[in-house]
């Protein structure tokens, strides 16, 4: 028989394999096989709509399994992974994001980005305005960073952060006012 499987595997715990897609062919019905012999199947319009992903914790995977049956020893099985990759075309409404953080009485900025949503070929332009500043600033870097959330809500859930890449957009101290 041949299988086309969609799983989510969730790494730290190997007993928690969910497989929320299935579709299972019979390629042949029991018998005896004496020789080599070639199968054609085809899976009709198949719905991926969640794509391979492969964190920290997580893993979304798709997967076709060939298994042998065999009445006289152990089952032979052969899995072949495949990747799914949804394309979606870019969003009509991109604003812009504003954001202020900020110490009280000792430090307020605010930083703007020309877009809210970026792919990942994109280059990533904005603003910094240092509206208060009674602190010493060495310098400010600028970290991409991947968050992954894996698990149900509550105690089960897990946590990962993995920066990707960093870059410094400020050496030195900035006055009130200074846009960066």
């Amino acid at each position: 028989k041949v299988e086309l499987i969609g799983q989510v595997d969730m790494l730290h715990d190997k007993s928690s394999s969910y497989d929320f897609f299935s579709i299972t062919k019979d390629l042949e019905p029991p018998g005896s096989l004496f020789e080599s012999k070639q199968y054609k199947w085809k899976f009709g319009a198949v719905d991926f709509s969640n794509e391979t992903y492969s964190g920290m914790n997580v893993r979304l995977r798709y997967f076709v399994r060939l298994v042998v049956i065999r009445g006289y020893s152990s089952n032979v099985t052969k899995e072949i992974d495949m990747v799914v990759q949804n394309l979606y075309p870019a969003p009509e409404l991109n604003s812009s994001l504003k954001m202020e953080v900020g110490i009280d009485e000792c430090l307020h900025i605010e930083f703007e980005y020309d877009k809210s949503k970026y792919h990942m070929k994109d280059v990533v332009v904005g603003k910094v305005y240092f509206l208060l500043v009674r602190i010493k600033i060495k310098h400010m870097e600028l970290n991409i960073v991947r968050r992954e959330l894996a698990g149900s809500s509550g105690a089960q859930q897990t946590t990962d952060n993995e920066t990707l890449t960093k870059f410094e957009i400020m050496d030195g101290a900035p006055v009130k006012d200074q846009c960066v």
